[in-house]
């Protein structure tokens, strides 16, 4: 296939599958959506209880492999120092539909799980495991899409007394595609049960697309007794050409 066939391929995957461009960026849950092989994806995002930053990279097709690392503000009202933690995880293809706007994907990561938060103390990289699975559900002809995201999570190393902790994570998440052109509402709930505890939050925001490179997103979270949350958050999603493919770097040159 030629580079212009692939890069067009490329750009017709992510815009049938625009809708559901909320993956990653500061939202917890996740969806179906694999990007093509060779395409990069950066997350930068800042807040009222943290920054994070990640990379993902579609290395093979059907894959991704990720990074991430979270900077959690010092919080008197919750007694939580500032603490860093980092997660690595893999996201599979598992199944998509044929208009490519639902399907399941499946996750396996070290370190800072998603609905996981360790509120006095830094998550060690390993000595947290956790999987996850991600289902969506196109509805009324796509105005609006429903992500399911239940996973697991072992903490091995727990509490002052180091114990072993397993944790239920449970996220679920709703968008209104398109409420406005080029304009996403974005809804969530999400948290964990089991010994490995993280209490129930919400989190619900705007997503704008201007284009299939740079999708900012607007948000503010709490959690639902009423304690504080996320707050507010604003992040950024950047989607990279699919650099990483040999006939892309073959035929195209970077222009110092």
């Amino acid at each position: 296939m030629s580079m212009k066939k692939s890069l067009i391929s490329a750009i017709l995957i992510i815009n049938l599958g625009m809708c559901s461009l909320i993956s990653a960026q500061q939202y917890n849950s996740d969806n179906y959506l694999v990007m093509p092989h060779g395409i990069g994806t950066i997350v930068l995002t800042t807040g009222e209880r943290n920054v994070s930053f990640v990379t993902s990279l579609a290395l093979i097709p059907k894959f991704e492999f990720a990074v991430a690392g979270y900077l959690f503000w010092d919080d008197q009202t919750t007694q939580s120092p500032q603490h860093f933690t980092t997660s690595l995880y893999a996201k599979y293809s598992v199944w998509v539909n044929k208009e490519n706007n639902g399907g399941l994907a499946a996750f396996l990561g070290l370190g800072n799980s998603p609905s996981y938060y360790e509120q006095t103390q830094f998550v060690d990289l390993h000595k947290n495991y956790w999987t996850a699975i991600a289902f969506t559900l196109p509805l009324f002809n796509n105005k609006l899409s429903w992500d399911l995201f239940p996973g697991a999570i072992v903490d091995i190393d727990y509490g002052e007394d180091s114990e072993v902790a397993w944790g239920f994570t449970y996220s679920t998440r709703l968008t209104i595609n398109n409420v406005i052109p080029k304009f996403n509402i974005v809804g969530e709930i999400f948290g964990t049960e089991g010994k490995a505890f993280s209490p129930t939050e919400f989190r619900a925001g705007i997503q704008w697309i201007p284009n299939t490179y740079i999708i900012p997103s607007f948000t503010f979270g709490s959690q639902l007794n009423g304690n504080k949350g996320a707050g507010f958050e604003i992040g950024v999603m950047i989607l990279t050409p699919p650099f990483l493919k040999k006939d892309y770097l073959k035929q195209n040159k970077l222009v110092y």
